[in-house]
């Protein structure tokens, strides 16, 4: 795959004749889109599917600069998911190919899916392409959120797909996540009847064109994660998927934003990423049950780096105690607890001086006895 444009020479001659530009700094390649759209059913015959397919080059719009992007055309049938994403690696594939320049490749749900497989596909054959000349944009895929209530290589008859995971691949790969998306962005713990409740609309409401046109600049640095090569966008939804009916069916906003307070705290305990250190309530993952054990050991931690701070004994501690109107000294400190165990104290303590009584001592003894006997004989 070139890396450079084929109207770099004509623009680094126009340069050099002109002098308006240098060839330390060269015109670098224009970066192409391919985009893939999401999953759909009947497509041959869905009424519906003409006009969804409209929001298509909205598709990550915020993440490219391409004025006329290429969309996918596969199959899309969420009802033959595998074979849908074998027939979308392949269009997806031959759409990258016949680019000759820099290609970034944007999947959406099911779309994103494919993404992922085609960067596993294309790193593995004999002549992959340069990881300075692909990327991938994976916003809303199944595979990093519902797909993560069943284990790795579960079947399910009714969509005819094997659950896998986001496959690694060596090219720069940026995952976008919904928050509260139920496909991206399920609860953590599907019995909180609320947070699973609220994720259900959110397939509706967030899922879609919605995340499709975020944009990047709007996450906050806190919710934007790097890891090696992968970069991760947890994009905020200002209000709950679960009261926006409510802002739908005309009730003013000020009045949906009191529930909003009220039941956000309850949606957002459905999620480990809200945890507090030292919380251990159960959560799904991996198709199993888990308990936040690092959040256990973090909690720990903090609570013996306190501990330690506050026992750590200052110099004169029994004098400051005293000096604070505390007249007793307490028994557990190191100043009043170490004579004890001193050795010079237990060496004086068997010394044989301390041991023999002093000349006065045994006078007043020999007094005594003197006495004693004097009142025996009278």
């Amino acid at each position: 795959m070139a890396i450079l444009h084929k109207g770099l020479v004509p623009a680094v001659a126009l340069s050099l004749l002109f002098g308006i530009g240098t060839l330390a700094n060269p015109v670098s390649a224009a970066e192409e889109a391919v985009l893939i759209p999401g999953a759909t059913v009947f497509k041959q015959i869905n009424p519906l599917y003409p006009i969804i397919a409209k929001t298509y080059p909205v598709i990550g719009i915020n993440f490219h600069d391409d004025d006329d992007p290429r969309v996918v055309d596969y199959s899309q049938n969420a009802l033959a998911s595998d074979h849908a994403l074998r027939d979308g690696v392949e269009q997806a594939g031959a759409a990258v190919r016949e680019i000759d320049g820099k290609v970034v490749v944007i999947g959406e749900s099911m779309g994103s899916m494919v993404a992922a497989r085609l960067a596993a596909d294309l790193a593995s054959r004999p002549d992959p392409p340069s990881t300075n000349d692909i990327r991938f944009v994976l916003i809303a895929s199944p595979e990093a959120g519902i797909a993560e209530y069943f284990k790795e290589g579960t079947y399910i008859p009714l969509l005819n797909y094997r659950v896998s995971r986001i496959p690694e691949s060596p090219y720069p790969t940026t995952i976008v996540i919904g928050e509260y998306d139920g496909w991206a962005d399920p609860p953590d713990r599907p019995w909180n009847l609320v947070s699973l409740a609220n994720a259900l609309l959110g397939m509706a409401y967030v899922h879609g064109p919605t995340i499709s046109a975020a944009d990047p600049i709007d996450v906050p640095p806190e919710n934007t994660t790097v890891n090696g090569n992968v970069t991760t966008h947890l994009v905020p939804t200002k209000n709950l998927p679960l009261t926006q009916p409510f802002r739908d069916l005309g009730i003013p906003d000020h009045v949906v934003d009191q529930a909003d307070r009220i039941l956000r705290p309850i949606v957002d305990a459905g999620y480990v990423r809200h945890d507090l250190p030292g919380d251990s309530r159960p959560y799904l993952s991996d198709g199993a049950i888990h308990r936040n054990v690092q959040s256990v050991q973090q909690a720990r931690e903090q609570s013996a780096e306190a501990s330690g701070a506050d026992q750590e004994p200052s110099e004169n501690s029994g004098q400051q105690r005293l000096a604070g109107g505390d007249d007793r000294l307490d028994q557990s400190d190191l100043d009043v607890q170490e004579p004890k165990n001193d050795s010079d104290v237990q060496e004086s303590e068997n010394d044989s001086d301390m041991q023999q009584p002093d000349s006065d001592t045994a006078a007043r003894q020999a007094g005594s006895g003197d006495a004693a006997d004097d009142g025996v004989r009278n």
